[in-house]
């Protein structure tokens, strides 16, 4: 049970709010930015802890170490294999065309042509 009233609580929580923006507006031009940025963390902690503008029993920061969500959420697992089928299908295309053509120029234009549409099929899949 909080002791403040709740005109003296807003008012606390004001002070927390204007004492953060201070310590943050500080932050660029301090002389010794360890200490400017110990004193924003020590404001942010208090504006925290008074309440801060987070709903109740949420997390204070969201996780940034699960990758395998951030992946997933992306899209990028799909892509990989996108990459990696379409680039192994132009090296054993190329690898096909250089063994059974002879010759320079038609086996050049070939090659590059096979890479021209594998450069082309992933630019359309990313």
């Amino acid at each position: 049970m909080s002791t403040h009233s709740p005109g003296g609580r807003h008012a606390d929580h004001e002070a927390l709010r204007a004492l953060l923006h201070d310590a943050l507006a500080e932050l660029p031009s301090s002389n010794d930015p360890d200490a400017a940025a110990r004193d924003v963390m020590r404001a942010l902690d208090a504006y925290m802890e008074d309440g801060g503008s987070l709903p109740a029993r949420q997390p204070r920061e969201s996780p940034v170490t699960d990758f395998e969500r951030q992946r997933l959420a992306l899209g990028q697992d799909d892509k990989k294999w996108t990459l990696w089928l379409v680039l192994g299908a132009a090296v054993v295309t190329t690898i096909t065309v250089v063994a059974v053509l002879s010759g320079g120029w038609p086996a050049a234009l070939a090659v590059t042509a096979i890479w021209v549409a594998a450069i082309l099929a992933l630019t359309i899949a990313s």
